[in-house]
């Protein structure tokens, strides 16, 4: 009786929610989105606001036929209720040709349906539009078994889920499990960035949150972010500091493996770059040797493929310490000679500072 309901529900919806016939291709988008919505809500039997339910797209990033596709979200938020600021949908940054896809994905069941539309839903014509189901518009429509926990204990599954993703797969399960498991709305975004929630942006994001506490901005003041050596970690201090390439920063600067074994063992903890709290004003700073020390993530002893997303899920709990993973390997004083020295690619900043 229930199943009945919801599909008695679903068809009510359908029946009520004009198709948009003989508009521009951004409503054409609306329509696509709220078709998505529908798919989804009628294959993992959610209802609207659900906030269990999330939604992962690139709709917005891709560019289809010259069309933008960001009015696909506004159909999808229509339909479902879920929104960027309820933290319930975001749009994962791809390069525009990429092919846009759909991810919805529920926490109580572990369920997730992916989709890619049908190319030929964007240039058929209003009459045949009106006349397709709201399921046909997706050249691919599965649904997997999304939750991390559930594929470690079935091969199987995994193998099927990783199959039907594909290339996906190691951003979508990542970021849906660790925002299941409660990865707040700024990781979140850093995520978006980067393409994919993995253990080094999850690095970048506990840095910045031991920086911030241990050198909070004041009237005046900003971070200098020398990245040295650079990875993951940072694509977060563009999202959490506003720190981009085009406003200098962060800093990319090689370090050879020698000086960071030598690093690493002289302080116990692996280099993850040098941070500076800059006072324009007085022309003074205080700065930061930080060391991550992966050695307190728990051993991996899962399949290969899984520990990137094992290990982030498990980081989760522990955003609100960053000192389990995070310490100072040298504090200092900053002029403006010393400033410009850390900055230039030309120097070793651990030389710069003294440490090696």
């Amino acid at each position: 009786m229930k199943n009945s309901f919801f599909f008695i529900l679903i068809a009510v919806l359908l029946v009520s929610t004009p198709v948009m016939a003989a508009l521009p291709d951004g409503n054409r988008m609306d329509e696509l989105g709220q078709r998505a919505a529908f798919t989804a809500m009628s294959e993992l039997r959610f209802g609207k606001g659900d906030w269990n339910v999330l939604v992962l797209t690139n709709a917005g990033r891709a560019v289809v036929d010259e069309q933008t596709t960001e009015r696909a979200i506004s159909g999808i938020t229509r339909v479902t209720g879920l929104q960027n600021g309820d933290g319930t949908l975001y749009q994962v940054y791809r390069a525009e040709w990429k092919p846009l896809w759909f991810y919805f994905y529920d926490k109580k069941t572990g369920k997730g349906v992916y989709l890619e539309p049908d190319a030929s839903f964007y240039t058929m014509s209003n009459s045949d539009l009106g006349a397709t189901p709201f399921y046909e518009s997706f050249a691919k429509k599965v649904v997997v078994t999304g939750d991390i926990e559930s594929m470690l204990a079935n091969q199987d599954v995994a193998n099927e889920t990783l199959k039907v993703l594909g290339g996906n797969a190691g951003s979508l399960i990542p970021m849906s499990n660790c925002w299941a498991h409660g990865a707040p709305y700024d990781l979140m975004s850093a995520a978006m960035l980067h393409d994919h929630l993995c253990p080094g942006v999850t690095a970048g994001y506990l840095i910045a949150k031991y920086v911030e506490e241990k050198m909070p901005i004041t009237d005046g003041t900003s971070y200098t972010v020398i990245a040295s050596p650079h990875w993951c970690k940072d694509d977060a201090f563009p999202v959490l500091w506003d720190i981009t390439p085009g406003k200098g920063g962060p800093i990319l600067i090689d370090l050879s493996k020698s000086d960071e074994e030598a690093l690493k063992e002289k302080y116990h903890t692996s280099p993850a770059g040098v941070i500076v709290r800059w006072d324009s004003k007085q022309k003074i700073g205080q700065g930061i040797a930080v060391g991550f020390q992966w050695d307190n993530c728990t051993p991996w002893t899962g399949p290969q493929w899984a520990y990137n997303h094992g290990t982030a899920v498990e980081m989760m709990g522990d955003l609100d310490s960053p000192e389990k993973y995070v310490s100072a390997m040298k504090e200092f004083e900053v002029d403006q000679t010393m400033l410009a020295d850390l900055k230039n690619p030309a120097n070793n900043p651990y030389e710069v500072i003294g440490m090696l």
